[in-house]
């Protein structure tokens, strides 16, 4: 296919014999020369920059101030099971947040097929060791899991509304579903030329969606970007931020002259001439301003720059 003397892909196509849950080799060919690169490294940044993803944002454990600290009778301390938690895989449906929960009294090991919760909660890696129990040992936790897009360290999350309060340990928490995206461009031939490229693409995801999935939200994003330029787009205004600059100019324009960097002799002649704020000096022209008794063209360069300093100027 030839979209404006450039020749389109022919084939795009999964590998199937490798294709897993969380891996897909991902083959586009051919490409007009160069485009290989250029659709590589667009979907790899969006791949790996731009996807939401879910992961644990903090855990609460009871008994436990601090993540410093011990368990008696746990086997993990506090930052062991904390690096634990943050290795856990979920997929919530239809959810922005969830919360699992941990009530362990028994000896033995727990992993996350024991967390219990919300159903509409899925965990991927269900072997993922949480803890460890010796003889008298109790453990009870809650894990908090939310939707996301990037990195968001734990110093930071007070930015994104959260609290850092005792008993809550907030965490490292990130939040991108892929985890490696590497691609290559080869050589392929497209009747006598050889000079068109193919792109390889190797994505590997956590689990919590698949590859295909995974691209095909990165295409979306790229589109949906790419589909505003030509119509372009005038910065939106902003109600408040116009009603705030309206307020602001208004407490300006009521500004005394007395308040004001003109000298006491000019202001006292404008005053005697009825102009008592900056608003009203600002509501005058040139020539009216000179019309005041005792008023010279000195005084007005004067004038001019003090209005010039609060973002106002005479009438033309």
């Amino acid at each position: 296919m030839v979209f404006k003397s450039l020749y389109l892909p022919d084939m795009i196509k999964w590998d199937e014999e490798s294709r897993t849950d969380t891996y897909g080799r991902l083959e586009i060919v051919p490409l007009e020369r160069g485009f290989g690169r250029t659709l590589g490294n667009a979907l790899r940044r969006v791949l790996l920059s731009s996807l939401e993803g879910f992961a644990p944002v903090s855990i609460s454990i009871e008994g436990v101030d601090h993540e410093f600290s011990t368990i008696p009778g746990v086997v993990e301390d506090v930052p062991e099971i904390v690096l634990n938690v943050k290795s856990l895989i979920v997929n919530l449906q239809d959810e922005d947040r969830c919360v699992l929960k941990l009530n362990a009294s028994e000896k033995g090991k727990y992993t996350a097929k024991d967390l219990t919760g919300d159903k509409n909660i899925r965990v991927i890696n269900k072997s993922q060791v949480i803890a460890r129990l010796g003889d008298s040992a109790k453990l009870s936790m809650e894990i908090v899991f939310e939707k996301g897009k990037g990195f968001i360290p734990a110093d930071e999350w007070g930015l994104h509304g959260k609290e850092d309060k005792v008993g809550i340990i907030l965490l490292d928490s990130w939040f991108c579903p892929v985890r490696m995206v590497n691609f290559q461009v080869q050589s392929a031939r497209v009747g006598d030329r050889t000079d068109y490229d193919r792109l390889i693409m190797d994505v590997t995801t956590d689990g919590s969606i698949g590859p295909e999935e995974a691209v095909n939200e990165a295409c979306e994003i790229l589109i949906e970007h790419l589909r505003m330029i030509p119509g372009g787009l005038e910065p939106a205004e902003k109600p408040d931020l116009i009603e705030e600059e309206k307020e602001s100019r208004e407490d300006i324009m009521s500004i005394p002259i007395d308040d004001t960097e003109i000298p006491t002799r000019i202001a006292n002649v404008l005053k005697s001439g009825g102009v008592k704020t900056l608003g009203d000096l600002a509501g005058m022209n040139a020539d009216e301003i000179l019309g005041i008794s005792g008023f010279g063209p000195s005084s007005l360069d004067t004038v001019r720059e003090v209005l010039e300093n609060q973002g106002l100027k005479i009438k033309d």
